[in-house]
């Protein structure tokens, strides 16, 4: 869910170039400036990938825009955030005008500095609201209708399965509709090819161990606090995630990531594990770090945790967001809107990198939901696309205290995965946790 899944981005879903018309009611000038005079605009992004991102839209902004110069500093992951930090509790001082900003880090830094960023709203964000990915618009808005970020980039729920090995088992995924009995087929599958059905860091001592049951959750509309900023860790539809990992667990098809190692995701390659339900972005990095894997894996919508529910979550995104005391607010937001807000705009980002955008237009574009071959079946794009359009795709509420409550979370998964504990008993005891440590209210 962080966003040191988000940088790696620029090596996922292939996307093709798109059209190169402009936004409904936007025309070529759409990157104009009306701030006038020579003025530079300096934007913070977390990682190389995001720059190389934006210095296509960069130029075409400056070519149309003389005396406005954007300044693209690649900070890096995570030094940007200790940069954040350290400059909004100096009140501001040395903040870029725009910075880049995970979806986990946005609620923190506006509960603990009001102030710090401009309500975009009131630079005309609202006009774009319609051409966003609800769940991913949302993620950027505050408790009171301020608008802080808009979507950079965005990432669903995976879900990549190893068809050939699948084949093998006499399994086929178009049948599979829940959870539940997506773990009862990885019974067949270990039992006919040796290949635990997916992995998970049982322990928390590497892998990023808490993305699943936070997938899971989202599926069900949940997380660990509610939109009153309650906790619900310990919600029903909590317990359901974590008992669905304990089955897995159970059943002997959960494998440890912990015993594997992270390069070029061999235990996927040389059939340990059959298939990888990180983020959407997964895809796109292992077709670049397996390539002799072609032909053999496909993607799909996630299973519902229950009949008839969401089959995709919002696993991450990253924003655009402007300092508070910035004093080229007016260029700063034209940069954003004519870089993440047109197709102009876009099209120049997507001859740099391939990426996942919020902006909902770019999807029928020519090209965008080819696939290059290497998997069966629909393309990543597609399955991406099916994903992020499900209007039940719920926006997780982070709050200021979601690093303490994923550390918390994770304590109990380990007790219940190594030492069998109740996946509710476990929760109720994390939630109070948290309660205790942050002053919050547990719901209900």
């Amino acid at each position: 869910m962080e966003l040191r899944t988000l940088t790696r981005v620029a090596t996922g879903l292939t996307v093709g170039v798109v059209a190169a018309a402009a936004l409904a009611g936007c025309t070529g000038d759409s990157g104009s400036s009306s701030a006038g005079g020579d003025q530079t605009v300096t934007v913070w992004t977390a990682g190389t990938s995001a720059a190389e991102l934006l210095a296509p839209a960069v130029a075409e902004f400056e070519d149309a825009n003389p005396g406005t110069t954007i300044d693209v500093v690649d900070v890096g992951n995570p030094a940007i955030w200790e940069k954040i930090t350290t400059s909004l509790a100096a009140g501001g001082e040395g903040l870029p005008d725009i910075m880049q900003i995970g979806i986990d880090y946005l609620p923190g830094y506006t509960e603990k500095f009001p102030g710090a960023f401009a309500d975009l709203s009131t630079l005309g964000a609202d006009d774009l609201a319609a051409d966003f990915a609800p769940s991913a618009w949302g993620g950027g808005m505050g408790p009171d209708g301020e608008l802080w970020g808009v979507p950079f980039e965005v990432n669903t729920a995976g879900f990549t399965y190893n068809k050939s090995l699948f084949d093998a088992a006499g399994i086929d995924m178009s049948t599979i509709t829940t959870w539940d009995e997506l773990i009862e087929a990885g019974v067949t599958l270990k039992a006919k090819t040796g290949a635990s059905l997916f992995e998970l860091d049982k322990a928390a001592t590497n892998h990023p161990s808490a993305d699943i049951w936070q997938t899971l959750t989202q599926q069900q509309g949940s997380f660990y606090f509610n939109a009153d900023g309650e906790i619900t860790l310990n919600s029903a539809e909590g317990a359901k995630s974590l008992e669905l990992l304990k089955k897995a667990n159970d059943l002997g098809v959960l494998a440890d990531a912990a015993s594997f190692t992270a390069g070029g995701a061999s235990q996927y390659a040389d059939g340990s594990v059959a298939t990888n339900v990180d983020a959407s972005w997964w895809a796109g990095y292992f077709e670049d770090a397996q390539p002799d894997q072609a032909g053999k894996w496909a993607v799909a919508l996630r299973p519902a945790v229950e009949e008839g529910g969401a089959t995709a979550a919002l696993a991450g995104a990253s924003y655009l967001s402007i300092a508070g005391n910035s004093e080229h607010k007016d260029a700063a937001w034209e940069f954003i809107a004519f870089a993440l807000g047109t197709l102009e705009g876009q099209e120049a980002m997507q001859t740099a990198h391939a990426f996942t955008p919020g902006f909902t237009p770019v999807y029928s574009s020519d090209g965008f939901t080819d696939g290059s071959g290497f998997y069966v079946g629909e393309s990543p794009s597609q399955i991406f696309v099916d994903s992020i359009t499900q209007p039940d795709l719920a926006v997780p509420t982070f709050t200021s205290d979601y690093a303490r409550a994923i550390k918390i979370y994770a304590d109990a998964q380990t007790k219940v995965l190594i030492s069998g504990a109740d996946p509710q008993e476990a929760l109720d005891e994390a939630a109070q946790l948290l309660a205790d440590a942050t002053g919050r209210e547990i719901a209900g």
